[in-house]
């Protein structure tokens, strides 16, 4: 079920991530599109603004003037019928005639003189001649146009007039960012820049707006058209700082939500680990107290038994007996209390100045007959020069006990042991060093938590209840010391206690 909801929860979480990462790509493309539409439209205002200026110089340079205005009175005083139209080159005079009703055409066409008004034949006249004025205009137009596209197109448009235009456009636009741009124009396939700002090298994270300059490239098929470009050099910049009140709080909540389901998730199996290691552990301390107390049963059911001949040396064996097991029953009952003391933090230390070469020849004396009652051999070599601390002289005592005591039970048949100290770079470092089986190294991170045993396989010689070393950690943490471990597999262990000095 564990495994199961973990997977579903990263399913899920890394949907969310999805949803909105697409979300916000979703809305920077949006934005982009937006700023590329303003860009476009700016860069045709200043194609209108070119193509608005040439026509004004055509006005302004064209020589023909109009003969045809129109009064208030709506009569158009210049206006003849005999004018000839000399204002485009020709001439000729408008005419009425009409076929007869009632006489069949031979030669030519009978003129009617009174079947149009002299105003009506005035308007048939202002009519032509005006058409005819603004056929040749246009006609003046596309020649001026052509010369004009002879020019160099700096003198066609001048680069300063190009470059106002173009700073006025954007600015329309509300295009306030920093930008280049160049006039180039294709040969043979090949940019050549013309004119422009300096600097213009765009990068290819930049998007370069490109846009015909002079409408009239397109509209006569020139072959060599004349593009305006421009890019932006801080655009995605400014793009990730428009969208970044969207990006910053979601990249922050969905960071929130992957450390809270990483958390959830150690936790969750942690408290699956812890679950086992008590269960371990209820099932060692169901083993440890059960074995003494049998012993004593056994022994108190000897005592009690009229069938065995009680002797002096019997009775003093078995009352030894139950001395032994009754105190080893008292030590195991006193390691878990100890522990309950130390989690709930009513542990009281009397600090004192501890000579550590002293009290490692103590405790060594007091070891040295089980380590020889195991074929075994307990070297010292105390060569710290200032061993003086200052500490709890009890439980830094259990401490090296217990070390020595773990090298003993986890030695091979004739255990070898070194114990030694001596000073280095400030600290007094206590050593114990064994050659036993070793630990593995994915245990080596573990060995100091509660109810913690390395597993032995199918071998459970070794008793106890996986609170030695953990006590070890924490006497030496309430000392402002450190504790390291070596170790190989099948080669033995090396411990080392950190104590800060304390010169007297």
């Amino acid at each position: 079920m564990i495994y199961s909801l973990s997977v579903v929860m990263a399913i899920v979480a890394a949907s969310l991530i999805g949803v909105q990462m697409l979300t916000i790509k979703h809305t920077a493309e949006l934005q982009e599109k937006s700023f590329s539409t303003q860009v476009y439209s700016s860069l045709q205002l200043v194609q209108d603004a070119i193509d608005m200026a040439e026509i004004s110089l055509f006005y302004a340079t064209d020589a023909q003037e109009d003969i045809w205005q129109m009064n208030s009175s709506g009569v158009f005083p210049n206006s003849d019928i005999e004018v000839p139209l000399g204002s485009i080159g020709k001439s000729g005079i408008i005419k009425e005639y009409r076929s007869s009703k009632d006489n069949h055409l031979s030669g030519g066409r009978i003129d009617q003189s009174n079947y149009f008004s002299q105003s009506q034949i005035q308007s048939f006249q202002f009519g032509y001649n005006l058409k005819s004025a603004e056929d040749a205009r246009n006609l003046r137009y596309l020649i001026f146009m052509k010369e004009r596209a002879e020019l160099p197109l700096t003198e066609r448009v001048p680069p300063n007039l190009l470059a106002e235009a173009l700073e006025a456009a954007l600015r329309q636009n509300n295009i306030e960012l920093d930008y280049k741009y160049k006039v180039l124009t294709q040969i043979d396939g090949k940019n050549k820049y013309i004119m422009g700002s300096e600097g213009f090298s765009p990068a290819k994270k930049n998007i370069v707006y490109k846009k015909l300059l002079l409408a009239d490239d397109d509209q006569l098929n020139n072959q060599k058209p004349d593009y305006l470009c421009v890019y932006f050099p801080d655009q995605r910049n400014e793009s990730f700082k428009t969208t970044s009140f969207l990006v910053i709080p979601t990249l922050v909540l969905t960071l929130i939500i992957i450390v809270i389901f990483i958390v959830t998730l150690q936790i969750i199996l942690r408290q699956k680990k812890i679950s086992q290691i008590k269960n371990d552990f209820i099932n060692n301390m169901t083993h440890e107290l059960k074995t003494p107390i049998s012993t004593i049963s056994l022994a108190s059911q000897m005592l009690r038994d009229s069938s065995v001949t009680l002797s002096h040396s019997t009775v003093d064996h078995i009352s030894g007996v139950i001395f032994d097991e009754s105190k080893r029953l008292s030590n195991q009952v006193e390691k878990v209390l100890q522990m309950a003391v130390f989690n709930e933090g009513r542990l009281k230390l009397k600090f004192t100045h501890i000579d550590l070469n002293k009290l490692a020849e103590s405790v060594a004396s007091n070891f040295e007959i089980r380590v020889t009652n195991e074929s075994g051999e307990l070297k010292t070599d105390l060569q710290a020069v200032n061993p003086v601390i200052k500490g709890d002289d009890v439980h830094i005592t259990n401490v090296i006990f217990n070390l020595l005591d773990n090298a003993v039970k986890y030695s091979k048949s004739n255990p070898e042991i070194e114990l030694s100290t001596e000073n280095k770079n400030g600290w007094v470092i206590v050593q114990v060093k064994d050659n036993g089986i070793g630990i593995p190294k994915e245990h080596l991170t573990q060995i100091f938590e509660r109810f913690y045993r390395v597993p032995t396989g199918n071998i459970h010689n070794v008793k106890g209840f996986g609170l030695g070393l953990s006590y070890v950690k924490r006497i030496i943490d309430v000392h402002k010391g450190k504790i390291k471990v070596d170790s190989a597999l099948g080669k033995g262990t090396r411990f080392r206690l950190y104590f800060p000095v304390k010169n007297t």
